[in-house]
């Protein structure tokens, strides 16, 4: 029983249903406290530095700051948090999803510790959910601009190149947090990639084997063939095939005509 199994069943009380449910409410919310003028969203982000001089709610409010867009990006990104949060406590289970949650707010607040200058949002930990629901629905399909059919594995893949250019021309915080967002993955799929890797290796070596196999038997011809008419296993494989004391091979039309023929004789 692996680390993550026995932790979920010490835990397994405290689970909480419907966590990006959660999350999305408040971050509608504080839209739209934010419309009206009842909150300033640079007091919601993380910033290490500011919680350090004692605003300590940035550690907490920074998962409710909901994205800086057109209202219609926002919904349609609220609306695409519930469907992959709902998608993914159907697939993990609800312990689980929280533990995940839980690893992506940790690993995101310690990036921003370590850059304390660094403002914080919450789109890596949201990069993560998404990298999970690809991982495990990799042919579900997407409609960009709502008539492109995508597989959701090629957004992952952009994805993936998009945190790899974060990381290699971004600062010491962007590269935090990409470090953040993917090891929070593989915390929880790391050993089911690699298992996977291992069986996809095993099957195509196996494949291999097979292929090999046929090539030489292709090569060698067919295993039987009747002297007296040419059929052979290869294009009658389901003749019957008979060999004589004296090592010819007969099928079993011509097999009964040699026998009958050698019975007439006086």
């Amino acid at each position: 029983m692996s680390w993550l199994h026995k932790l979920e069943r010490r835990l397994e009380p405290l689970a909480i249903p419907h966590a990006l449910l959660a999350i999305v409410a408040g971050q509608t919310f504080f839209y739209l406290a934010e419309l009206i003028q009842l909150v300033d969203r640079s007091r919601l982000v993380l910033a290490g530095a500011m919680v350090t001089q004692g605003e300590w709610w940035r550690i907490f409010s920074f998962v409710l700051v909901p994205p800086d867009a057109h209202w219609a990006l926002i919904a349609f990104a609220l609306y695409m948090v519930y469907f992959l949060g709902s998608t993914l406590e159907e697939e993990l289970g609800v312990l689980r999803l929280n533990l995940f949650l839980l690893c992506g707010w940790a690993l995101t607040l310690g990036a921003a510790f370590l850059a304390p200058t660094m403002v914080v949002n919450n789109a890596f930990i949201g990069g993560s959910v998404f990298l999970a629901f690809a991982y495990l629905n990799p042919t579900y399909v997407f409609y960009v601009f709502l008539i492109i059919p995508v597989q959701v594995r090629w957004l992952a893949l952009l994805t993936w190149i998009l945190y790899a250019i974060s990381f290699f021309t971004g600062g010491l915080g962007g590269k935090l947090l990409v470090l953040a967002s993917v090891g929070n993955f593989l915390l929880f799929f790391g050993a089911r990639i690699l298992s996977d890797l291992r069986t996809g290796r095993r099957q195509a070596e196996s494949r291999k084997k097979r292929e090999i196999i046929r090539k030489e038997a292709d090569a060698a011809g067919p295993q039987h063939r009747c002297v007296a008419c040419g059929k052979d296993s290869d294009a009658f494989p389901e003749e019957d095939f008979r060999y004589r004391a004296d090592g010819n091979c007969y099928c079993a039309e011509h097999l009964r005509a040699v026998l009958a023929q050698e019975a007439s004789r006086p």
